[in-house]
């Protein structure tokens, strides 16, 4: 069948996956459901054909050079935290760093500091905060489901915007490559993501609601429910719940004569953030090109993979050098924790699948010409944001859905005279709103799997709070379409988010259940 014919039809796969897993709590069997319907498709609504299919587009996605290095860096991560956990250093962390903090409103700014600060890469940050704050969240019962959510939302939307990252190479190429093809726009690629920052309204935004509700001791929706639940019950996880990982330490026992030092901890993350930045100017062409012009070809995915394993190069000196712990434990600590990643592992490799099918029929190209028939100068910014969420929550990425928008919306907002600015900042933090609200975006799934958390849970949880951005966001892009600044708009829009936020916190019913999939009735 002919891509063009697909139509609305090209959603369906993706929004079926999404709505089953958040119905039946069954992420593995949702997204391969997903899978098959869509390959029933792409071959000609031959279901024994689209089986068959299903089974080679998983092999493609988990063969192709980004995604197998990205599972190697998560099974690498797995035997990392094993062997951190068998030399005992996060706890002896945790413990110095539980005895500075007093209140849980101190564990969650330390949380959503934590994640801001480690700004070089959003699956760093993830694991590295996730891994640090998970024990101290739990000693002062903060819900798993909360700390995925400021996992989720200081990581992701901080990297996003920082000009020092793994995002800002692949985000001011795309911008590069608009602007080679776009003669009456003189300007470096670089300077329109520096001003398309202020237009960062979705993730901004989302940053300053973490705070607002930390400071405040706001929650609202789903999380409010959460919430209540461990700080009464001291239950961090639902009685139902099933953690995307299990990160119990417990599982892996420090030995008798191992004295527990914080920099067990401490010296491999410290060395996977080192090589993980240095493996970003490197692999960009550093020392013979300057920082910034490096980060723009830097391989990602090498970079992060070059950390870890340093990470754990590092640890297994230690253990063996100085810990003293036998070459048997250390083995069996790498196995235990490569078995605390084969589930995330396999959400993830699904979750791409189902990702590459919404592409394959042609998602980006059906939302996107629905979209043009409407589009003016004045509104380019909101529907360009609204039009990236959509994609970025059907295919479950940000940098795919990037990927799709800049060739369309950049050259469209040249035609109609709209700022580039405008419409350059819609498509980045549009791609990020969609990839939160997604269960199959794989930084939310990097935020379950380091928080410890109920996938669909984080989901359910975190749902409320993308959209109250979301919805302030789009006002805000269309309110800029007609000439208004950036600057002026923000604070506007954080006085909008602090409103609503004390409105649904302290006065709208939570009382019914308001979550897919609750088994609570």
């Amino acid at each position: 069948m002919p891509a063009e014919s697909y139509g609305i039809i090209s959603l369906f796969p993706a929004l079926f996956a999404i709505l089953l897993t958040l119905v039946t709590r069954q992420v593995l069997l949702s997204l391969f459901t997903g899978i098959w319907i869509g390959a029933t498709i792409l071959v000609g609504w031959n279901p024994i054909a689209g089986g068959a299919h299903s089974l080679q587009l998983v092999i493609n996605s988990v063969t192709s050079p980004f995604n197998s290095k990205l599972l190697l860096f998560t099974f690498l991560s797995g035997a990392m935290l094993g062997m951190i956990f068998l030399s005992g250093g996060m706890n002896a962390l945790a413990q110095r760093i539980i005895a500075r903090i007093k209140t849980r409103k101190q564990a969650e700014i330390g949380t959503g500091i934590l994640g801001m600060l480690i700004f070089v890469d959003s699956y760093a940050s993830t694991m590295i905060t996730g891994s640090v704050m998970r024990p101290i969240t739990d000693k002062f019962d903060i819900s798993r489901e909360k700390l995925s959510y400021l996992l989720d939302s200081t990581t992701s939307p901080v990297v996003s915007v920082a000009v020092v990252s793994t995002w800002v190479g692949f985000e001011v190429g795309l911008i590069r490559d608009q602007l080679n093809q776009i003669a009456s726009v003189d300007k470096s690629a670089f300077v329109v993501f520096l001003e398309s920052i202020p237009f960062r309204f979705y993730s901004l935004l989302a940053i300053a609601l973490v705070f607002i509700l930390i400071v405040m001791e706001w929650d609202f929706g789903p999380m409010k429910e959460a919430e209540e639940r461990a700080r009464t019950e001291g239950k961090v996880l639902k009685d139902d719940a099933d953690p995307l990982i299990e990160t119990r330490e417990e599982d892996i026992i420090t030995p008798d004569h191992v004295d527990a030092r914080w920099w067990y901890f401490a010296a491999p993350i410290v060395a996977l953030v080192a090589i993980t930045g240095f493996g970003l100017l490197y692999s960009g062409g550093w020392p013979s090109k300057a920082p910034v012009e490096a980060l723009k070809g830097a391989a990602t995915a090498d970079a992060i993979l070059w950390g870890v394993f340093s990470a754990c190069a590092l640890l297994l000196a230690i253990l063996v050098g100085h810990a003293r712990v036998k070459l048997d434990a250390i083995s069996d600590s790498i196995f235990e924790g490569f078995k605390m990643v084969m589930f995330p592992v396999a959400v993830l490799s699904l979750a791409w699948t189902i990702g590459s099918v919404s592409q394959s029929l042609k998602v980006g190209e059906f939302v996107v010409g629905v979209s043009q028939g409407i589009i003016t100068a004045p509104i380019l910014p909101a529907v360009v944001f609204v039009t990236a969420a959509i994609i970025s929550f059907a295919i479950g990425t940000s940098w795919g859905t990037m990927s799709i928008m800049f060739p369309v919306a950049v050259p469209l907002a040249v035609q109609l005279g709209a700022p580039l600015a405008g419409a350059t900042g819609a498509i980045l933090t549009g791609s990020l709103f969609g990839d939160h609200c997604s269960p199959i975006s794989d930084t939310t799934v990097m935020s379950s799997m380091f928080a410890g958390a109920d996938h669909v849970d984080h989901v359910n949880t975190q749902i409320p709070y993308a959209l109250l951005c979301g919805v302030v966001a789009t006002g805000l892009f269309l309110a800029s379409g007609y000439g208004l600044s950036p600057l002026l708009l923000l604070p506007v829009g954080v006085v909008a988010l602090f409103g609503v936020a004390y409105y649904l916190s302290e006065h709208a019913d939570v009382s019914v259940p308001t979550t897919f999939g609750s088994s609570s009735d």
